[in-house]
């Protein structure tokens, strides 16, 4: 009877972690064909776009990187992370990925290209993998018992 009242508690966590681990595989296949298909060029920090926000109602500073396409045209990127200290100083060299059928689809390389498939990723490891292994081990004990 306690295998079956844990299962009750186990399952719904373990499909919790499988609906993260599919938002992670999206995530994941989305940057991937991004990075795949994106052309990587040398940028410039050309300053940082000031937001205001966050739990402690601070200003936070993204990242700015100024980039030539081979055809001559000029985007800038910016970084979808930001901080209250600037990591960069002015022209400092910043690498850009960009989609060369639409440059204004840039993206500075850090790893917060990548966040986006970590942090479920994350979750969904936690939520699948430990009820699994609980489960077998209650599965196991309840058996060994009798």
């Amino acid at each position: 009877m306690a295998q079956r009242s844990s299962t009750y508690v186990l399952l719904p966590l373990f499909i919790i972690g499988l609906i993260f681990l599919a938002v992670t595989a999206v995530a994941l296949a989305q940057t991937l064909t991004f990075v795949v298909h994106a052309t990587r060029t040398e940028g410039a920090f050309v300053g940082a776009v000031a937001k205001s926000g966050g739990n402690h109602g601070g200003t936070f500073l993204y990242p700015q990187a100024q980039f030539t396409t081979p055809d001559g045209h000029t985007f800038k990127a910016t970084s979808k992370s930001g901080s209250t200290d600037q990591p960069y100083t002015d022209g400092a060299p910043i690498t850009v990925l960009y989609d060369p059928n639409n440059p204004e689809h840039a993206e500075i390389e850090s790893i917060w290209l990548w966040i986006g498939s970590i942090i479920p990723g994350s979750f969904g490891l936690l939520f699948s993998v430990i009820p699994t292994i609980v489960f077998f081990s209650l599965r196991k004990r309840s058996r060994a018992a009798g």
